[in-house]
């Protein structure tokens, strides 16, 4: 099976949305463990996840660590949230449609997209 979490969101109530970002990492795990392949994309203002399980410090890095391979940034949306700086050497960034992602790009490679 192939899965792409697709995450746009990052605040809630003026604040990182824990609780989403958790539950993505948790369901790529479990699917990543069983043997399926998976990518948890960022876009949107939910690149900015991406700099934060980056941070060895941040209460969500263990769960992040072993998916920061299966992780892939939009370059466009990590340029306006200022963030590609600190990730770009790190973690895949993308820029195949007019400086986005391409979800069909995943389409195309069977991937099932998970929006959360």
């Amino acid at each position: 099976m192939k899965n792409a979490f697709l995450v746009f969101s990052y605040l809630h109530k003026e604040k990182p949305n824990m609780p989403i970002m958790l539950h993505t990492l948790l369901f790529a795990k479990e699917m990543k463990d069983k043997g399926d392949e998976v990518k948890i994309i960022f876009e949107g203002e939910g690149v900015q996840w991406a700099k934060d399980l980056l941070n060895e410090d941040h209460p969500l890095y263990n769960h992040a660590k072993p998916l920061l391979e299966n992780i892939v940034v939009c370059e466009a949306c990590a340029s306006m949230f200022n963030v590609l700086e600190d990730i770009k050497d790190k973690i895949t960034v993308e820029n195949i449609l007019y400086g986005h992602i391409s979800l069909r790009k995943y389409l195309e490679e069977d991937y099932q997209i998970i929006e959360l």
